[in-house]
This record gives C-alpha cells, structure tokens and sequence, in this order.
C-alpha cells in the first residue's frame, strides 16, 4: 500500500475505501471508453449469451478484488493490527453482494452451457475430463463462497465490539474471509480456463 506523509511529516496510508473507490472509478472510465470506441458485437461477441457472460465476468473480477481486500482485512484483524473495522464491515457486506450477483449471471450463463451443442456437449465428446473435473467442480463449489459470505458478514456485524477482543473470534473471521478468497478465486480461475477452452 502506498505511503504519504503530510505537512507535519507524519506518514499517512490511505484508506481501504479510498483505494477501493480509486479502482472502481478508474475500471468505469476504462469501461466507459471500450463501450464508446468499441461496437457492441465486437465488445461482447456475438452470442446470445454474451450479455449475461459479460456480466457474469465483470461480476467475478469485481469479487476477486473484493474477496481478496477482505480476505487480507481478515489477516490484519487475526494479526491484530486492523485499525479500520469499518472497512471490514463494508468489504464484508459487499463480499456477499459479489458472490450472489456472480451465482446469479453464472447460473443464467449455466443455461447456454448446457444447451444442446453448447460447450457442456462439446466437452463430453472431445474432452469429458474438463467437463466433469473443471466445470461441474467449479459450478458447485462457488456456491459455498455466498453462505461462507454471509456467516462472515453476520458474525462481523454482529460482535464487531468483540472483534478487537475475542482472539477466538478473529482467528475465525480471519479463516472464514480467506476460505472464501480461496474458494472464489479457485472458481474464478477455472471459469477463466474452461472460457478460454470453449465459450457459450
């Protein structure tokens, strides 16, 4: 994280919301000049699912940045050094928004993979090991990163004035936040390959 000091010479780190916004307002204006210089078909191909395949990527990219800052407030919180337990809170809460938006697009694009001559017939005839290892795995195994999501968030609001206190507690905030990075980023990356193998 980058370091500033300020007039008195005091070194100063911005905040994680401030990071976060930086990025999400830079990915905007990138977003905003692909779709301007970019034709539609082009930019999301020509498929009837590349709406919702668009959508389920830009989703999953977005919780990838935010499972991992959670998952690395989790780390400060076990370590004891989280100074800004608004900051978990939020990345807590926006966690479960990231992975049920991502279950809702997959599951929409789950519907063309599994189309007649879709990807999912393609595998099992030229490759079934992708399909049963890499896919279905990935398909049922991001499904754990919403409830995993959602006990977190729940318990961090819950006993966010016992947080500090409880090592209990924080050991398994700190494990439940870096679980579900895991399981999410697992899932990210397989979805990643099997699209690059054979897209809907």
């Amino acid at each position: 994280m980058t370091t500033l000091e300020n007039n008195e010479g005091i070194r100063i780190e911005p905040s994680t919301k401030t990071i976060l916004f930086a990025w999400i307002g830079v990915g905007l204006f990138l977003a905003f000049l692909i779709v301007i210089t970019s034709p539609t078909g082009v930019l999301l191909g020509e498929s009837k699912w590349a709406l919702a395949s668009t959508l389920h990527g830009m989703l999953s990219i977005f919780g990838a940045v935010v499972v991992s800052v959670a998952a690395y407030l989790g780390w400060k919180l076990y370590l004891g050094q989280l100074k800004a337990e608004g900051d978990l809170r939020v990345f807590s809460a926006l966690s479960v928004l990231a992975s049920d938006a991502t279950i809702i697009f997959g599951n929409w694009v789950y519907i063309g993979y599994r189309e007649a001559g879709g990807p999912r017939s393609w595998f099992i005839e030229n490759s079934p090991e992708v399909h049963e290892i890499f896919f279905e795995f990935k398909e049922f195994i991001a499904l754990f990163t919403l409830p995993l999501a959602l006990g977190t968030m729940f318990t961090i609001w819950t006993y966010r004035e016992r947080l500090r206190e409880d090592k209990s507690l924080r050991t398994t905030v700190a494990l439940l936040l870096i679980v579900t990075w895991a399981i999410f980023i697992l899932t990210f990356v397989l979805g990643a390959a099997i699209t690059k193998l054979r897209s809907v």
